[in-house]
């Protein structure tokens, strides 16, 4: 009886730590507490420090009640201690070329006249919804990103690009990847505070990391173009994912249960022996 009682303690226990990885995920901050030293609040928003290169940066923060930890609002926006923006773009050595546009491929990625060569260039930063992808249909707001960008970039009166010293000048397919600028306003900031371009491949130490987060952050709180439909999509979704947890939950107990009936079974059967 003492190893039925043992064996059902173990199942107890493993339920119970299933159960609770499934409803709570890791820290990855390291700002545990809700009352940590390391969040200061100011204007009624919250920025958490940490150390870089032996500075001490901050960034906004919100906290996870499910999950139980303060989480960075925008990774590639950085705070002194006095909690004045720092501008990485301030460090960007690389000049603005200026060339011609040549023809649009899609919202994000459009061809060049630059001194006479035609060049394919990548928009570095953001990607906008698949319309010409081989093997992909065309996504919701495809055609508005793609019909955006070919708008600015025929009626500009200045089309700059400029590379970023902390990115590959081309990438796989030999597509430049530069920042576009188009009469002095970067165009993926653009894209992205329409709604119409999600932030990719973007590491924080790019020159406009922030900016195109910052964009990126508006367009989402104001449900502006992919972001509506996102929300929407959620929305009808919510249902199925609570129901694929109820699921996951009852079949793991059920499965508890019916080892544990098997081992008091065959518990009995040598018992009688």
């Amino acid at each position: 009886m003492k190893k039925i009682n043992k064996i059902i303690f173990v199942l107890t226990i493993f339920l119970c730590v299933t159960m609770t990885a499934q409803a709570h995920g890791g820290n990855i901050t390291g700002w545990k507490e809700k009352n940590s030293d390391k969040i200061v609040e100011r204007d009624g928003k919250h920025y958490g420090y940490h150390k870089q290169e032996g500075e001490r940066h901050y960034h906004e923060v919100q906290w996870n009640e499910e999950k139980q930890k303060w989480e960075i609002v925008k990774t590639a926006v950085y705070y002194d201690e006095n909690l004045n923006k720092i501008s990485l773009a301030d460090e960007i050595k690389t000049e603005k070329i200026e060339v011609k546009f040549a023809e649009k491929v899609d919202g994000d990625t459009a061809k060049f006249d630059f001194n006479g060569e035609v060049i394919t260039v990548r928009f570095l930063g953001i990607d906008t919804p698949e319309t010409v992808h081989p093997t992909k249909a065309e996504e919701p707001f495809g055609k508005e990103a793609s019909d955006f960008t070919e708008e600015s970039l025929q009626n500009a009166n200045k089309i700059e690009l400029q590379y970023d010293t902390h990115a590959s000048k081309t990438d796989q397919y030999n597509r430049h990847l530069a920042w576009i600028w188009v009469d002095d306003s970067l165009l993926q900031a653009k894209l992205l505070e329409k709604g119409l371009a999600k932030t990719y491949m973007l590491q924080d130490n790019y020159a406009y990391a922030g900016i195109l987060q910052e964009s990126e952050e508006n367009a989402r709180m104001q449900k502006n173009g992919i972001w509506f439909e996102e929300e929407n999509k959620s929305e009808s979704d919510a249902p199925k994912v609570e129901a694929n947890v109820n699921h996951t939950l009852e079949t793991i107990l059920l499965l508890g249960v019916l080892i544990v009936g098997i081992l008091l079974k065959n518990f009995a059967k040598k018992a009688k022996r």
